[in-house]
């Protein structure tokens, strides 16, 4: 399996440098999005695509128990090497899976997650139906993506090389809606001007946006977070 198409679902030895990669390389724009999710101590969270489980330990320090899963062996292994502590306590739980088909029961997760993964999924607004079904009545699910669509050259490459599809917050909002999803509002954040705009209920709203965890994506592409209401 070459470079990129390893990306899709790593594997083996290279798979887990580009997983160690991406924990690191991921983390502002992984940050940025967590900054609109308000955990509780009582949250029990799911976190699909966990990659390299990263965000699944930032989740735990407050939340009651997270839970990853991953399609990828890989993903799973160093998942739960990063989680070690927290699984050893009980706080984390990490399962291979696909979104597909999730190995939970109706109605178990209060929040459930995607970060950098929904470009992968198959038969994406069905999926978004499992995700539903997991979470409990007035649950959120948030999606969090490193694009706003393949809007410039480099994500049109990435988007051919890796096979992924890159959606546009308006495409997001759609396969949303088509399950019923309530209270949909997008985050984009717009690096250059130092600003994020919100976008709810046929409004949109430009407010100072102080993030300061550099990354270089952020001044040529547009950074998006969903959250959406079961």
């Amino acid at each position: 399996m070459g470079f990129f198409s390893n990306m899709r679902k790593p594997e083996g030895k290279l798979g887990n440098i580009q997983l160690k990669s991406m924990n690191k390389e991921h983390t502002p724009v992984s940050l940025w999005g967590l900054k609109h999710l308000d955990i509780s101590p009582e949250d029990t969270i799911l976190d699909i695509g966990c990659g390299g489980g990263m965000n699944i330990n930032r989740m735990a320090q407050t939340a009651k128990k997270v839970y990853g899963v991953d399609y990828s062996i890989e993903s799973v292994n160093l998942s739960k090497e990063v989680n070690a502590d927290f699984i050893r306590s009980g706080k984390v739980e990490v399962y291979e899976g696909n979104v597909s088909n999730l190995p939970f029961e109706d109605n178990s997760f209060d929040i459930v997650t995607a970060f950098e993964t929904v470009y992968f999924w198959p038969d994406i607004e069905k999926s978004f139906g499992e995700v539903k079904r997991v979470l409990k009545p007035d649950g959120m699910f948030l999606i969090g993506c490193e694009s706003n669509g393949a809007n410039n050259l480099a994500m049109k490459f990435f988007d051919r090389v890796i096979d992924m599809e890159l959606y546009e917050d308006n495409e997001l909002y759609g396969f949303l809606k088509n399950n019923d999803y309530g209270d949909i509002t997008i985050y984009l954040r717009d690096g250059k001007n130092k600003q994020e705009i919100i976008k709810k209920d046929d409004k949109t709203f430009v407010i100072d946006d102080d993030y300061d965890n550099f990354s270089i994506s952020d001044r040529w592409v547009q950074w998006m977070t969903i959250t959406a209401i079961k």
